[in-house]
């Protein structure tokens, strides 16, 4: 029995380990057919089709030795079978009917039968990478973070409150079970107004721990937004986290006690505050409709004394019902790198709006402007090699192609550097599981940072264009010595402009000395509620 548990953890080990390389090879088949099929192939091709055939062989036989169930392994596989055999027909030319059938291209046929058949497991294992359909049922938390350690048993209480009152109205809008889970966090010590983006890494790792769909940080500390305006609460669809103070309901402007810490007053307003932080998670929007008691109430300031806490619309509960399967957040668990990546992937392409917004909040192109550490090591060097005149052999003599290339290649360079050296993806700590919205949180940072070196690069290609057009003295090009051409054209300068912005754009990410909390906060994962 032992011996049999062995081959089976063996052949499933290798299955896992040979799928991603042998349908990298399918689709090279894949390439060779179009290309057979549209001009034919040379002999070097024709090489390479039957080295891949033979390693499709090969990975086949390894298969059937150590599949436990051989004779199941085969009538699941025949398709394979057929697709491995077909070719060997062809190659040895034995039936003139397959001579006619190669005249009109279409014996390689067998090559897609590989490829798909090949392909088929593949997306399955994309379908297990993008984590099994969640049962329906959230799993939310609320993180309390105190201003002193002394009140976080005060906040705790509140805390296991709110979810006593937002329980029942959230099971009863959505249409499914709900869950909640309370945790404390070590207290901030100041008083000093903090972002929501500073509470990022808190949550986030919370979130991926749990694992939860959704996460609220309750906090007694001042909260304020992007634009610097005090808040009670904000939230970040992209990410399923939001953050709410309560500092307000507990203090006056003199920061004189407000009411009873036991007072239904601050539960109520805080569990409103929570129901509406929880409908923009959810996909709802603010409205001014009078039948919208949460999504319609205005939060820029607690509203003092509530009777009864409200309950969905009977819109907003059609709409979240309607789209209840989706609620619950995917998860990975473990996963080697190409499987995060697929996952990654295929989250965002799930959340492609909420993945676009951020994205447009934040003009990430201009993003370079408010980090200046970015922008002065990027410029500074640049501005040095546009008056050095090796540059300008090395500029003036590459191809285009070359000079986008490079650029091309500078700018994924950078961006990528900057995420994993400033570790801005989601959770920042090390950790095994990664649900669907950190997911698309992480996507969302990548792109605006990419975003960013773009605009950096073009911040520093307008720049040296100005220089080379306004600055250098007419003809000053055409007189370096090595330049054997009578004449510098506007795209030469143009390629010139541009090699030197890929050079700064990849000192820029190296040396520029980031903080990754000043990165954040500038991403807009957090938008205003209204």
């Amino acid at each position: 029995m032992q011996a049999k548990r062995k081959q089976y953890r063996i052949f499933y080990k290798l299955e896992q380990h040979m799928e991603v390389p042998m349908f990298i090879l399918s689709m090279v088949w894949l390439y060779l057919f179009v290309v057979e099929l549209i001009s034919g192939l040379s002999p070097f091709q024709e090489t390479l089709i039957i080295i891949i055939w033979i390693l499709f062989i090969v990975e086949f036989a390894l298969k059937l030795l150590l599949a436990p169930r051989r004779l199941r392994f085969i009538k699941q596989n025949w398709i394979t079978i057929i697709a491995l055999v077909i070719p060997a027909f062809r190659a040895l030319r034995i039936f003139n009917a397959f001579r006619v059938l190669r005249s009109v291209r279409v014996i390689n046929s067998t090559k897609v039968i590989r490829a798909f058949t090949s392909g088929s497991r593949f997306l399955a294992n994309l379908k297990e990478a993008q984590g099994p359909q969640p049962d329906l049922k959230m799993h939310a938390c609320i993180i309390v973070v105190p201003l002193q350690a002394a009140d976080g048993q005060k906040l705790v209480n509140l805390a296991n409150d709110i979810t006593a009152i937002v329980k029942p109205i959230l099971e009863d809008g959505t249409g499914i079970s709900w869950d909640f889970d309370v945790s404390a966090a070590a207290a901030t010590g100041s008083d000093t107004a903090r972002m929501p983006s500073e509470f990022l890494d808190t949550a986030s790792f919370k979130m991926a721990e749990g694992p939860y769909d959704m996460v609220t940080v309750l906090t007694d500390t001042p909260l304020i937004s992007r634009k610097n305006k005090a808040e009670p609460g904000l939230a970040s669809p992209v990410a399923r986290i939001t953050v709410m103070s309560v500092r307000s309901l507990y203090t006056t402007s003199r920061k004189q006690a407000a009411m009873s810490d036991k007072s239904y007053t601050i539960t109520s307003n805080a569990a409103l505050l929570y129901l509406h932080l929880a409908g923009h998670l959810l996909g709802l929007k603010d409205t001014t409709t009078a039948q919208s008691k949460i999504m319609g109430a205005s939060f820029t300031g607690f509203t003092g004394y509530i009777d009864k806490v409200p309950s969905f619309s009977t819109k907003e509960k059609a709409f979240l019902q309607k789209n209840a399967q989706r609620i619950p957040d995917r998860e990975l668990h473990g996963g080697n790198a190409f499987e995060w990546l697929i996952f990654h992937i295929l989250m965002t392409f799930r959340h492609l709006r909420t993945f676009f917004s951020p994205l447009l909040s934040n003009k990430a192109l201009l993003l370079p402007l408010s980090l200046p550490g970015l922008a002065t090591a990027a410029i500074a060097p640049a501005l040095l090699l546009v008056f050095t005149a090796e540059i300008w052999d090395v500029g003036l003599g590459m191809t285009n192609g070359t000079a986008a290339f490079f650029a091309a290649v500078s700018i994924m360079f950078a961006s990528f550097y900057l995420v994993r050296v400033q570790s801005l993806f989601l959770p920042r700590r090390e950790k095994s599981t990664i649900t669907e919205h950190l997911a698309v949180a992480n996507s969302t940072i990548y792109f605006s940072i990419f975003l960013a070196c773009i605009g950096l690069f073009l911040l520093l290609g307008g720049l040296m264009m100005v220089i080379e057009l306004y600055i250098f003295p007419p003809g000053l090009m055409q007189t370096w010595p090595t330049l054997d051409r009578p004449d510098i054209t506007l795209a030469d300068k143009i390629r010139l402009a541009t090699f030197i912005s890929t050079v700064g754009v990849t000192t820029g990410a190296l040396a520029g000395g980031l903080e990754s909390r000043t990165i954040i906060q500038h991403l807009a994962l957090f938008k205003s509620r209204v």
